[in-house]
């Protein structure tokens, strides 16, 4: 009877670990998920085991977390990236503003 038992255990658990095992897309779809609500306990455990084999969806992730630090960057910060005599000349922007006007005829056209 032990013989029959164990095959059941087995079964059950490669299923189990199974359902975890997640694809690459569904790894991805849950990373950016779980930046705007809190996943599953099931869906957590999926995710973590995926990243801890698949290297492509850990970067992947270090890229959305980079993006989305960087997107919530204080506006201050962005506004002293450059220096505050770095505009454009009267001159400068008729020219740009005619390139654009011609371009978009051409466009148009």
């Amino acid at each position: 009877m032990p013989k029959r038992g164990l095959p059941i255990v087995k079964h059950w658990i490669r299923s189990w670990v199974g359902n975890l095992s997640l694809s690459c897309r569904r790894a991805v779809h849950l990373q950016s998920e779980a930046m705007d609500h809190s996943l599953a306990w099931r869906q957590r455990l999926g995710l973590w085991l995926h990243l801890r084999l698949c290297r492509w969806c850990r970067r992947y992730g270090a890229q959305l977390r980079f993006i989305r630090e960087t997107s919530r960057a204080p506006a201050k910060a962005n506004r002293n990236a450059f220096a505050p005599h770095a505009r454009l000349s009267p001159e400068a922007r008729e020219r740009l503003h005619r390139r654009l006007t011609e371009a978009q005829k051409a466009d148009d056209q």
